[in-house]
């Protein structure tokens, strides 16, 4: 049962923060402008985060087959990145910096993207009988 919790949690907030993305892609675009612009130690608590909170959802969300693998997917790679934030934490302004000529652009595609993934994994959680 907790499987289908944590599943129906991702699923919303994908959905959630996907459409934030679309609909509010010049709000995104200017906090990333001045979160690139800071010193790289402030990827330090981003990744201290980002490792906590996706290994804590992991490790309750161990399904590896199946529509709901794509949860446990996004948790690990989460880990990975937050991992690397806090091994190097200048990879955070890197990453940012591949997207920030277009960020405009890319950030509605990417809340499309996102709202999509959130939306498929709430369908799913609704076929199971989990909504």
């Amino acid at each position: 049962f907790m499987e289908y919790a944590i599943a129906l949690m991702t699923g919303l907030t994908l959905f959630i923060i996907g459409l934030s993305c679309t609909l509010r892609a010049k709000d995104w675009s200017a906090w990333l402008g001045t979160l690139r612009g800071k010193e790289s130690f402030h990827a330090l608590p981003i990744g201290a985060f980002e490792v906590a909170f996706c290994a804590l959802l992991l490790s309750l969300h161990q399904v590896w087959s199946g529509p709901f693998v794509l949860v446990s997917l996004i948790w690990f790679l989460g880990i990975i990145e937050g991992t690397l934030y806090l091994l190097y934490p200048a990879a955070l302004s890197k990453v940012i910096g591949l997207f920030m000529p277009n960020c405009l652009k890319i950030l509605p595609v990417f809340g499309i993207i996102i709202t999509a993934l959130g939306g498929f994994i709430l369908y799913q959680s609704w076929l199971i009988g989990a909504i």
